[in-house]
C-alpha cells in the first residue's frame, strides 16, 4: 500500500470533501481517502498494483477540481 498526497485549493467545504471522497473511493485499487479541509489536501492509499496517482489526478480533475 502506497499513500499519495493531492493540494487541492478549491475545497472549501464539506460538502466538496464528500464529493471528492465518495468520487474517489470508488476507483479500484483505493483503499482510503482522507482530507483536510484546512490544509486542503487529500490523502489517498492505494495499491500500486491497480492504479497510479496520475489515474487518481484525473479523477479529481474530472471531477471539476484543480490540483496543484
Amino acid at each position: 500500500m502506497k499513500t499519495a498526497t493531492f493540494n487541492i485549493p478549491s475545497i472549501s467545504c464539506s460538502a466538496c470533501s464528500n464529493k471528492i471522497q465518495e468520487g474517489v473511493k470508488t476507483l479500484t485499487g483505493v483503499q482510503n481517502v482522507s482530507i483536510d479541509l484546512k490544509s486542503q489536501q487529500v490523502k489517498v492509499d492505494y495499491n500500486p498494483e491497480n492504479i497510479m496517482p496520475q489515474e487518481i489526478k484525473m479523477h479529481i480533475s474530472q471531477m471539476g477540481y484543480e490540483i496543484i
